[in-house]
């Protein structure tokens, strides 16, 4: 009796621990996902008002724009959003997927937008289409890297309706 008692809270207390721990990566990716969505909130709307709350201070962008800003960290992130709703207003992001694995979360999304003014090398008015996956990495609830890729085939189909339009400035 005595034997079947102690196996039996010695399985529970084994599941109790393995649950709890089950948990914890629950909450955290629930976090990271709720984090992320408050950022890309803040890029589409251009307010950075809290950005604090889910950006660390010495931020690394391992994907920044030489066009953008100079400055690092959370000042640079605020800069950035800033100049990108500034110049795609209406700029709009649809996430595709979404995962967490440790501390990291990985977003397939698609930017769709129309430039209000001339914007690394596309003119106003330029409706744009660039299908995006983001790498992040935190440490404890905040964001403290980032990694970014563009697909090609979107960036080579602006370069070549810039050329077109160009072309088509050229000879008036």
């Amino acid at each position: 009796m005595y034997k079947y008692l102690f196996s039996l809270l010695l399985f529970l207390s084994f599941s109790t621990m393995i649950y709890s721990q089950d948990m914890d990566a629950v909450s955290m990716e629930t976090k990271y996902k709720m984090v992320y969505n408050e950022v890309l909130n803040a890029l589409l709307s251009g307010n950075t008002n809290d950005l604090a709350k889910y950006i660390s201070p010495d931020f690394i962008e391992h994907d920044p724009s030489p066009a953008m800003s100079t400055k690092t960290g959370l000042d640079r992130i605020k800069e950035d959003f800033a100049v990108y709703h500034k110049a795609i207003p209406d700029m709009k992001a649809k996430v595709h997927s979404i995962a967490v694995s440790g501390d990291m979360l990985f977003a397939y999304l698609t930017f769709t937008g129309t430039t209000a003014e001339p914007f690394m090398g596309m003119p106003a008015g330029h409706k744009m289409t660039m299908n995006s996956v983001d790498l992040i990495r935190f440490k404890g609830d905040m964001a403290v890297e980032h990694w970014g890729f563009t697909s090609n085939e979107d960036i080579m189909k602006m370069m070549q309706q810039e050329k077109s339009m160009q072309g088509g400035m050229d000879k008036k």
